[in-house]
Parts: structure tokens; C-alpha cells; sequence
């Protein structure tokens, strides 16, 4: 017979039904008391949480902190599910909780109970905890232990120095408190000034204190120097409002501009921050540089009533009264004159497009500007030279197309620009073989009126002489127009007299073609005559 396990042997079994009923009794009897390892914090911060006003009331409820080994809850889960408020910060990632990035499952890193009724539950350790997750930096505020600052001698502060309540609360009246203590007067004008929310700007590390170099934004000299904050930075209550502030000197002195805003914003341009009065100005930073007589004249003198924006730039702004020209020229006098003196003149005549060049360049002004008349002056020869024209005005008023401007005599006209060009033995004649009594203008372009018909031409062809003949010679002469009958037909070999007898607009055919015999052979072509053959013969052939 095979003897059972120890364990399960009948006094085994018996002994630990009583262990257990022992227990059961035990924590009936304490409240769970035998399975806590020390008493709940009876401290509390601000009012009752779900009707609890600390940890202490939960005394005997585990289950209110503790899950139950079967279920998924955690412990984390249970502390949310009272503290509302931490979990909405969590959730939208605000306010302490939120900051530091806390989680379901990670309470019990900061928070821990069970070590005695006067025991704070957070496990607060200055030098651990990451004060500048929450935003606010503890470099100007180092922290007191009990042996005075933290890593160094000296005083410091605790967390309820800025946390008297709550170490999840802080107001700013906690910072007057004790900085009104350190300098009243400063607190009450800087408060004035800047309101009282003081973590809008600051930040633990007292960027805008006695540190700030001001410098590295905008250097406060002159009369900058000894100027309150609040009188540029008005209504700045925050470090995007102080660094939006303006920099431009019309942000706080355009009620004070002297020149009514006529010389724009830039008053750096002529004034300093010393002061106002010191000011002066580059005029060649402007649109107009002084040059010549210009430099030594009075400001007054151009800016007239203290204008200064809007003066005109052109001579005539000024000096419209001294021009001696009585305003014939709507342009600006600088074209001729130079700001070192008015007599000191230079005109590029080219510049109006009539360059003066050769013999044009000799004569004095008034030798066509008669009585001091520019403007309207003609530019043609004939303005001028009207009296001297040979021609009688025949070849109308362009002299330039055949003299030139040194002599009259240095003349030379192309023929080609006329309607009538020279070629061959033309190109030999003198001008007044065509042109008769020196008249140009009209002269006919006909052969015929230089050329008259030959003789041997009777009354034929009239003036068209270019048919036959070119301006190389009259002879030899070809018929260059249309000629549908053969100029070769029996054997002519191009000689007209052969068929043109008498005249070269008839022919007849009678000097190789005998009447007789033609007649008798054409008995049936009515009125037959050897003058009119080439009408049923056009190309010179039989059976036409």
C-alpha cells in the first residue's frame, strides 16, 4: 500500500484549514490590519476628494487602492478614478500632471502611502524633482535644505515658499509677497508698469533683469539711456509684447515731430539719440546731390518755410525767374548749363539731331537763332539758305540729297535715288544735257524727249525705243518684245527689213512669196492679201 504526500495527509489538511481560519478571523478582526505594512497618510491638501478628506478615511477599504489579483485594473487606474482633476490633466497634457508626462501606470513613482499618519504622500525630493517641466526654472529661486541652499551655503527657499497650499498651486501674489520685501518702491512701480502676472515674462532665470542686456536687442544710449521700461513698452505684459515693441523712432516721438511727418520715419537719418537739435544730413544720401554754387546756399533757401519733402529737383523750381530764354525750352537748364555758374554753357547740338559739322560749325548761335529764338528753329536748308537756293526751289527743300555741308560746289547727287537711274551711256552725259537751263524738277523720262526718231523709223513705234535698243548704243539694235511670228522664217535670220519693208508695225510677205502664185493657191480664202498671212499663219507654217 503506497503511502500519500505529506502535504496531504489528514493532519496536513487540518492544520491549514485552521491557518486560514485563523487569518480570515484575524483580518475580520483588524480591518485587513494584519496585511498592511504601516498606517494610510492622514494628511491632506485642500478639500475632500469623492467625500474623502485623506488617505487616513480608507482605512480597512484596500480594494479602494488595490485591485484584485484577477482583474486588468492597476493600481493607477483606481487613484484616477478619484482624481478626476489629475486625470484631465494628463489627458489634455496640462497643467502639473500633465507637464510632467505622468501616466495611469506611473503614480506610485512620486506617490506612496502606508508610511505613517503624519507622512506627506508625494516623495518630495527638491534636488530629483524636474521643476522645469512645469516651465518655471529654479536658477533665481535655489532651494533650502536643512543645512541651508542646496549644494552651497547660505539661505534659500523651500517649496512652500511659493506653494503655501498645494505644491499643484502656485498664484502670483505669492511672488509681491516676497520680492516687496526686497525692494518696495521697484515692486510698485515694476507692477505699475507690467501688471502683476509675473510668469508671463519670467521664468526662473531672470531673463529680463538686472542681467538683461538690452544691447542685444536694441542699445539704450543718449537720451534712451535714462528712460523708464514702461515708457516704450507700454501695456507690455508679456515677453511677445515686450519683443514685439518698435524699435522705429516715430512708435514714440511722432507726436513730437517738429516736421509733421513730412520727412517720412526715418528720423535716424539726420537726428542721433543724444538729442534733436544735433542733427545733420548727407544731402547725397537724397535723390539730389549739391554740387557747385549749390553746396554753400542756406537750406532755407530751397526748403523755403521749412519744407523739406516735395521740393522739386528741376532748375526751374527755383530759378524760374532768372531764365533768360522766357521759357522757350520745357526741359531742365541742366542739358546746357553746369551747377559751377550759369555762364559756363556746353550744348551738344547732336543731341536735338541736327550735329553741327563742317562749315555749320563755325557760325555763331545768333547767325540762326535770331533774337535769341531756339525752340521752332527750322532744321531744313532752306530756313537758312532760302536766298542762296540756285535752283529756284525746282528741287524742293532737301539740299542735303545732293550738297553737303563745307561748300556749296561739293555737291554729287545719286542718280539711282531718282526715278530715272543711269546706265550705260548715260552715265557720261553732263547734268544739263537732259536738263536744260539747269531746271531738274519735271524733267520727262521718255527716250524720245533727248532722243528723236530716225528716218528709217517712219512714224513707227513712237517713243518705245527701249524695245530694240539699250543705253549701251543705238546699234546694234533687237526686238526684245513679244514676237509670236518666227524671227528666222525663211531665212530673215532676225533681219525686220526682210518683212518690214516700209515700216516696222506692217509686214508683208510679198518679197519671197510671189502675189500670183500665192493668190492662186488661196482662190478660196476670201479677200487674200500677203499683208494679213500671218492671221491664219501666226507661227509661220503651212496648213495654218
Amino acid at each position: 500500500m503506497r503511502r500519500p504526500l505529506g502535504c496531504f495527509t489528514l493532519s496536513a489538511l487540518v492544520a491549514a484549514v485552521l491557518v486560514v481560519l485563523a487569518m480570515a478571523g484575524a483580518a475580520a478582526a483588524t480591518g485587513n490590519g494584519i496585511f498592511s505594512p504601516g498606517q494610510l497618510s492622514a494628511v491632506a491638501h485642500g478639500g475632500p476628494v469623492e467625500g474623502v478628506r485623506s488617505h487616513a478615511d480608507l482605512g480597512g477599504r484596500c480594494e479602494a487602492c488595490h485591485a484584485p489579483a484577477w482583474s486588468s485594473d492597476r493600481m493607477g487606474d483606481l487613484c484616477l478614478a478619484c482624481h478626476a482633476q489629475v486625470r484631465d490633466d494628463i489627458a489634455s497634457k496640462d497643467g502639473l500632471h500633465g507637464r510632467l508626462a505622468a501616466t495611469e501606470a506611473n503614480c506610485r513613482d512620486c506617490h506612496t502611502d502606508h508610511r505613517g499618519a503624519t507622512a506627506e504622500l508625494t516623495l518630495a525630493d527638491p534636488r530629483a524633482f524636474p521643476h522645469e517641466q512645469t516651465g518655471y526654472l529654479l536658477t533665481a529661486h535655489p532651494l533650502r535644505s536643512s543645512s541651508g541652499i542646496l549644494g552651497g551655503p547660505g539661505s534659500g527657499i523651500s517649496c512652500r515658499s511659493c506653494h503655501p497650499g498645494s505644491p499643484t498651486v502656485f498664484t502670483p501674489p505669492v511672488c509681491a509677497s516676497c520680492h516687496e520685501k526686497l525692494d518696495a518702491s521697484f515692486m510698485a512701480q515694476h507692477t505699475a508698469t507690467f501688471g502683476s502676472t509675473c510668469l508671463a515674462c519670467h521664468d526662473g532665470v531672470d531673463r529680463y533683469g538686472k542681467a538683461f542686456d538690452h544691447a542685444k536687442t536694441y542699445a539704450l544710449a543718449g537720451g534712451h539711456a535714462g528712460v523708464s521700461c514702461g515708457a516704450c513698452h507700454k501695456s507690455a505684459t508679456t515677453p511677445a509684447q515686450l519683443q514685439a515693441t518698435s524699435t522705429e523712432c516715430v512708435s514714440c516721438h511722432a507726436s513730437r515731430d517738429v516736421h509733421e511727418g513730412r520727412l517720412g520715419t526715418s528720423c535716424a537719418a539726420c537726428h542721433t539719440s543724444a538729442t534733436w537739435t544735433d542733427a545733420t544730413i548727407d544731402h547725397d544720401r537724397t535723390r539730389y546731390k549739391l554740387q557747385g554754387q549749390h553746396v554753400g546756399v542756406l537750406c532755407e533757401s530751397c526748403h523755403t518755410d521749412r519744407h523739406w519733402t516735395g521740393i522739386g529737383m528741376t532748375c526751374r523750381s527755383c530759378h524760374a525767374k532768372d531764365d533768360p530764354h522766357a521759357r522757350q525750352f520745357p526741359g531742365d537748364c541742366a542739358s546746357c548749363h553746369a551747377t559751377s555758374g550759369w555762364k559756363n554753357v556746353a550744348f551738344d547740338h547732336a543731341t536735338i539731331r541736327f550735329a553741327l559739322v563742317d562749315a555749320h560749325a563755325k557760325p555763331a548761335c545768333v547767325a540762326c537763332h535770331a533774337k535769341g529764338r531756339y525752340v521752332g528753329t527750322s532744321r531744313s536748308c532752306s530756313g537758312c539758305h532760302a536766298g542762296d537756293d540756285k535752283h529756284r526751289g525746282a528741287l524742293g527743300k532737301d539740299c542735303a540729297s545732293c550738297h553737303k555741308a563745307t561748300v556749296w560746289t561739293d555737291a554729287k547727287f545719286d542718280h539711282d535715288k531718282a526715278a530715272f537711274q543711269l546706265s550705260g551711256a548715260h552715265l557720261g552725259v553732263t547734268c544739263l544735257k537732259c536738263h536744260k537751263g539747269g531746271v531738274y524738277k519735271g524733267t520727262p523720262k521718255t527716250c524720245s524727249a533727248c532722243h528723236s526718231s530716225p528716218a528709217s523709223h517712219g512714224s513707227a513705234y513712237d517713243s518705245g525705243c527701249a524695245s530694240c535698243h539699250t543705253t549701251k548704243a543705238w546699234l546694234p539694235g533687237s526686238f526684245t518684245a513679244s514676237h509670236t511670228f518666227p524671227k528666222a522664217h525663211h531665212g530673215a535670220d532676225g533681219v525686220c527689213s526682210k518683212c518690214h519693208p516700209s515700216s516696222w508695225t506692217t509686214y508683208s510677205c510679198a518679197r519671197c512669196h510671189s502675189n500670183a502664185t500665192m493668190s492662186e493657191h488661196h482662190k478660196e480664202v476670201p479677200n487674200f492679201s500677203l499683208t494679213t498671212c500671218a492671221s491664219c499663219h501666226p507661227d509661220g507654217r503651212k496648213g495654218g
